[in-house]
């Protein structure tokens, strides 16, 4: 990998390459780039530093961690992150200070970390409303332009912002996505990461063009939560899916690496509009650019 590589590794997801790797509702991908090593995602526990001591990555030697959501799937594992690397920074869109819960029946779970996470790292928080640079290259953005029906249509998760009682449904004010240009020429593409897409996937390519119009995207990574109870069932409609996936193909990035909360119909759906550009990232698997 040259001085302008990128190489992401799998840490953890819903499925492992094999039986010496954990696996989990959740994700963390370990990112190598620009002699650099950074963490998106921390996934649900700290199962994921396991895999990577398995892995012989330098999980101790982070220079920074981006949340990309504050569900716990994402940050769960961020106690075990942190005591390894005390003075890494932490990336997280401000929105993520609201509590999150999840609808469950007629009970709401929490579905987030707690308010006792912002004063633990609060020396390690960097705090961003739209938009922020991790490095040269490396950028962290939110959806700019947002249509309400690209959404995911999962309704279940509610938040409590800051300083207010009554939940509301979320709208993931907390969620962002990272922008990553492989190459020395930024011109040469670049690749997008998730975590799970709730703004929807097409906000998301709308926000990468307005930003930087015209630049190939080179990958789009991350989880679509189209996942229901199990990976089997759709948490949406089998035409959001088709909508989603369709949306890959007219925005002409070259691979699809689809994980964690896409499940197995969901990927099935994609993989039939999408056909050799779509591929799963298992725990384990690592890519190069």
């Amino acid at each position: 990998m040259g001085v302008f590589g990128l190489k992401i590794v799998c840490l953890i997801e819903n499925t492992a390459v094999n039986d010496k790797l954990f696996a989990e509702e959740g994700l963390s991908l370990f990112v190598e780039y620009n002699g650099k090593n950074y963490l998106i995602d921390a996934g649900l526990t700290g199962k994921a530093v396991e895999n990577a001591k398995r892995m012989r990555l330098p999980i101790d030697e982070l220079s920074g961690v981006f949340i990309t959501h504050n569900h716990l799937g994402h940050i769960g594992g961020i106690d075990s992150i942190m005591r390894l690397n005390p003075n890494a920074w932490i990336y997280l869109r401000a929105g993520a200070k609201a509590e999150v819960f999840r609808k469950n029946g007629l009970f709401k779970t929490p579905a987030g970390i707690g308010k006792g996470f912002f004063k633990k790292y609060a020396d390690n928080l960097i705090l961003f409303n739209n938009f922020s640079e991790v490095c040269e290259g490396f950028y962290i953005a939110s959806c700019e332009d947002f249509e309400e029906k690209c959404e995911n249509p999962d309704k279940n998760y509610f938040v409590v912002p800051e300083g207010e009682k009554k939940p509301q449904i979320a709208d993931f004010t907390d969620e962002s996505f990272a922008v990553i240009f492989p190459k020395k020429r930024k011109s040469d593409g670049l690749i997008l990461v998730g975590g799970c897409f709730h703004c929807g996937a097409e906000n998301m390519l709308a926000t990468v063009e307005r930003r930087w119009a015209g630049i190939p995207i080179l990958a789009v990574i991350g989880g679509f939560h189209f996942s229901g109870n199990n990976p089997k069932s759709l948490n949406c409609t089998a035409d959001y899916v088709t909508q989603t996936a369709r949306a890959f193909k007219y925005s002409g990035a070259e691979k699809i690496y689809a994980c964690h909360c896409t499940g197995f119909k969901g990927f099935d759906i994609m993989d039939e509009i999408l056909g050799d550009r779509i591929m799963y990232l298992g725990g384990g698997e690592a890519l190069e650019f």
